[in-house]
């Protein structure tokens, strides 16, 4: 993973390195970084502060790295930008979120969508109507927005609070569930570590079959880690 593991697995938060988070949900790792641990930029001699985004569940400890919710909440900004959000609208929109509905990670716990250039979420009007409002500028819009489907295979518990992540499309073979694994990638049912599967296909020369003998595995669920880590993988 690239950093150090805490001595317990019972922490249930989650732990990811930059680059592990970079190769789960798209983009670079120092582009994540930067918006969970803030940056600097000069702008005509000036330094201008930018501070983190939200404080990450490992902020205030040796960890260098993020965990489950953080990764998630990741997801979402990451998709924004990549949609042409800019930057400083998804910080306006946190805060946004947070005043109004007193959420540490607004985006994943909110029902929302996005047009690529304003950041919506489901809100009910006055009336009890359900309406989409532009959360920083308060104004109702077109309910016809291109949003894409971020909340697909995302479990919520208490408090909407992100508990599971099933990556793959209309599956539940590959999960991250934070208290499993350190809330690395696993096949749901074996617990196997799906990067697991990958190195032993590679030790095997390919060979799938072997690959689901040596782990006691059904040869499907190998194909399932498979299919995750041919996308994770760049």
């Amino acid at each position: 993973m690239g950093i150090a593991l805490p001595a317990s697995d019972s922490l249930g938060l989650g732990l990811y390195s930059y680059a592990d988070a970079a190769r789960f949900i798209g983009g670079k790792p120092s582009e994540l970084r930067r918006w969970v641990k803030g940056y600097e930029s000069r702008r005509h001699g000036s330094v201008q502060e930018h501070p983190p985004l939200w404080s990450s569940q490992w902020a205030g400890t040796d960890i260098d790295g993020i965990g489950f919710r953080d990764l998630i909440e990741l997801r979402f900004i990451r998709t924004f930008v990549a949609c042409g959000v800019p930057l400083n609208l998804i910080r306006r929109t946190i805060a946004e979120l947070r005043e109004r509905l007193g959420k540490d990670y607004p985006f994943t716990s909110t029902s929302f969508k996005t047009d690529g250039r304003r950041i919506f979420m489901e809100l009910l009007d006055e009336s009890g109507d359900a309406a989409l409002v532009d959360v920083v500028k308060r104004q109702d819009v077109m309910r016809k927005v291109i949003a894409p489907s971020l909340r697909d295979g995302i479990e919520l518990g208490i408090d909407d609070r992100a508990e599971r992540w099933f990556p793959i499309k209309g599956s539940r073979a590959v999960v991250f569930d934070p208290k499993r694994s350190f809330g690395q990638p696993i096949l749901s049912e074996s617990g196997v570590p799906t990067i697991a599967i990958v190195e032993a296909l590679q030790a095997e020369g390919g060979d799938e079959r072997q690959v689901a003998r040596l782990f006691d595995l059904p040869l499907a669920a190998v194909r399932k880690a498979l299919q995750f880590e041919g996308r994770a993988i760049p």
